[in-house]
């Protein structure tokens, strides 16, 4: 579990420094600007500055990014709970092969 826990973190980080890149090369942001849109997008949360009056080329990189954030918080999800299903699904089939 605690690999999976890493591997998410990681996962995390990586997507944030990816969105923070684009703003800050893209539009310019500062730092702290790219990482509150970066962040907001990846917790579903929505966009702040996009919306507003930028440029075509940013609210195509908000939107590229909103559809792989969205892709990364389900892949999250999915790794976080396998090493939990599979514990479940484990126990239940021991139960299961018991004799009675």
């Amino acid at each position: 579990m605690a690999r999976q826990i890493l591997f998410t973190l990681a996962l995390v980080l990586t997507t944030l420094g990816l969105g923070v890149y684009g703003y800050m090369t893209i539009e310019g942001l500062d730092f702290v600007d790219a990482f509150l849109e970066s962040s907001m997008l990846l917790s579903g949360a929505g966009p702040l500055f996009t919306e507003r009056n930028s440029t075509d080329a940013l609210k195509m990189f908000s939107s590229l990014y909103a559809l792989f954030s969205t892709l990364v918080v389900v892949a999250m999800v999915g790794l976080l709970a396998t090493p939990v299903v599979h514990r479940v699904l484990h126990r239940l089939h021991q139960r299961h092969q018991q004799p009675k």
